[in-house]
């Protein structure tokens, strides 16, 4: 499929270097990146439409409206624009041509729509997400960011990027030592000691879990027994930490790959990275480039000297890695493996990370424009207009698999990419399980299963062998329906949609093209008569507009990652 915006804007851009070739125009040179295309709110005003002239007025010296004629006489005549206009102050309007739409509609249900995109070209691009720490099971806390930054590998992946989806496994530090002393003064609890269990500690049952589990590991394999004397003992504590990641990793890898159906393509892990060394490979390479400091016995990064509002401390008085320098050698481990494109998906608890990431890949002489920090904002659950606690018992956080276990896996999904991730989302549980068109997820898929049904009753009259068959049509008429027009033109903007989502990494996007696509399928179903058109030909060009349609919105759900149902 033909990108329009960007194929009007090589237009407009040919128009006026033409314009200025034949001395109609002093224009500077223009690329098609240069040049504006908006799509239209109004019928009167065309489908799309281009300031450009406004932004030439002052280079050029002639008023806007001089300067949008000129270019539009000098433009190339293509088949797909069936008119151009000019309009106060300086816009150049275009309509779409119905017949090219309609006689490109071959080539919408034939090709690999997927095949036509280049603009990943094959470059490498990282996206890091969930990244929750192995110290209990995941939360709903983690699945917005997770439905989102799993959608936009989706759509990266589609337009040519090498994509590598990543999980980070913060399985070092402070909080894997409290998950040890946690399991372990459970343990003790559950052989008949008496040890106190202070607030500080990890709740929720699932520690007992691991307690449990654990003990028994170390009592079949290590033939080991503990005892209060073990708490006053590091290696004690740091041995029941390893065993107790170990399963935490494992259960996350199942809520991961069971309930979130998400297949990541690197695990990789912060002990590890203590453990090999780039840790301090990354503090030599700040030393190296002269950018700490010490103070107090701590060991500071100058951050402000690269936009951070503070210095940064990267080493405690007491010698421990502060939180951010693991983080730090991490994201230098993704530049040195050559991402060009770098994504690093964070909670709003961690809405500061990001300019101090940022300015450490800058003091490490890295170029942070390739970074991205994406910060997922808070949501919570919505039940008849009011708030619902997550909490099912102290300590326990409901998880995906509850979530999706009362509303399904596609809801789910649906609700959480609906909305930018910089916003604060309710889920609506009671709207998420109405099977109704109110339901938005309902209303997309529901246009897919209409499109599937008019297929299947073709098939069943003889006009289609399959429900999935190809029509070449070499009689059909031009669609000139107001409803099948405004429908070619909904599928003729997936390209942009993609594209456009793919610059700018906003996912909600997608659902809002998805949304109005399926309203226009919607009305098009209502209102327009496929197998009893009045003529056989007509007939036959409605259902490649059919195929056509089931093909866009099928390529859109599989990108939101949820399913294509046939029947509701």
């Amino acid at each position: 499929m033909v990108n329009l915006r960007t194929a009007l804007a090589a237009d407009i851009a040919g128009g006026a270097a033409a314009a200025g070739a034949a001395g109609a125009l002093a224009v500077p040179e223009l690329a098609a990146a240069d040049v504006t295309i908006e799509r239209t709110d109004r019928e009167s005003r065309g489908d799309y439409a281009s300031p450009i002239a406004l932004r030439l007025a002052k280079h050029c010296g002639r008023p806007p409206m001089e300067i949008a004629r000129v270019i539009a006489d000098y433009m190339e005549k293509k088949d797909y624009v069936g008119r151009i206009t000019v309009a106060a102050p300086g816009y150049l309007n275009f309509w779409l041509n119905p017949g090219w739409l309609t006689a490109r509609l071959d080539n919408v249900v034939e090709e690999d729509i997927r095949a036509e995109f280049t603009l990943g070209s094959g470059r490498q691009v990282n996206l890091e997400y969930i990244s929750a720490n192995p110290t209990g099971p995941l939360t709903l806390g983690n699945v917005r960011a997770a439905f989102s930054a799993d959608t936009l590998a989706n759509v990266l992946a589609y337009v040519g990027y090498n994509v590598t989806r990543e999980y980070y496994l913060n399985d070092a530090g402070r909080q894997v030592r409290v998950l040890g002393e946690s399991v372990l003064r459970r343990l003790l609890q559950a052989a008949g000691h008496t040890v106190s269990y202070s607030d500080e500690l990890y709740q929720g049952d699932y520690i007992q879990d691991l307690a449990a589990a654990t003990a028994e590991y170390f009592t079949e394999v290590e033939s080991r027994t503990f005892t209060p004397e073990d708490l006053d003992d590091p290696a004690a504590i740091t041995a029941v930490a390893t065993y107790a990641v170990q399963l935490v990793v494992a259960m996350i890898k199942r809520q991961v790959e069971e309930d979130l159906r998400i297949s990541f393509d690197v695990w990789t892990s912060e002990a590890a990275m203590r453990e090999n060394g780039s840790v301090e490979e990354a503090m030599d390479g700040l030393r190296q480039r002269g950018v700490v400091y010490k103070k107090g016995g701590a060991v500071y990064l100058q951050t402000t000297k690269f936009g951070d509002s503070d210095d940064r401390v990267l080493v405690k008085s007491d010698g421990e890695y502060a939180y951010i320098m693991p983080d730090i050698a991490y994201h230098r481990n993704k530049f040195e493996r050559g991402y060009q494109l770098i994504f690093t998906f964070v909670g709003a608890d961690h809405q500061g990370h990001g300019p101090k990431l940022r300015a450490a890949m800058a003091a490490l002489g890295y170029d942070v424009d390739r970074l991205h920090i994406m910060t997922a904002q808070w949501m919570r659950l919505v039940r008849k207009g009011l708030p619902v606690k997550l909490s099912k018992r102290r300590g326990e956080v409901v998880g995906p698999g509850e979530l999706i276990g009362e509303v399904g896996y596609d809801a789910a999904r649906f609700f959480m990419v609906q909305h930018a991730l910089t916003t604060h989302m309710d889920f609506d549980l009671d709207l998420a399980q109405e099977r109704s068109e109110r339901n938005p997820v309902y209303y997309v898929q529901y246009a897919y299963v209409r499109m599937q049904s008019i297929l299947r009753q073709a098939k069943e009259r003889g006009v289609l062998t399959a429900v999935g068959e190809e029509m070449p049509l070499d009689d059909r008429p031009a669609l000139t329906h107001t409803l099948e027009l405004a429908l070619l033109r909904h599928l003729y903007r997936f390209p942009e949609v993609v594209e456009e989502i793919a610059v700018s990494f906003v996912v909600h996007e997608l659902v809002y093209y998805a949304n109005e696509l399926a309203k226009a399928i919607h009305v098009f179903y209502r209102h327009v008569p496929v197998l009893a058109a009045e003529e056989p030909a007509l007939v036959r060009g409605r259902l490649q507009l059919v195929l056509a349609s089931r093909k866009v919105l099928g390529e859109v759900l599989d990108l939101l990652g949820i399913s294509k149902p046939d029947i509701m």
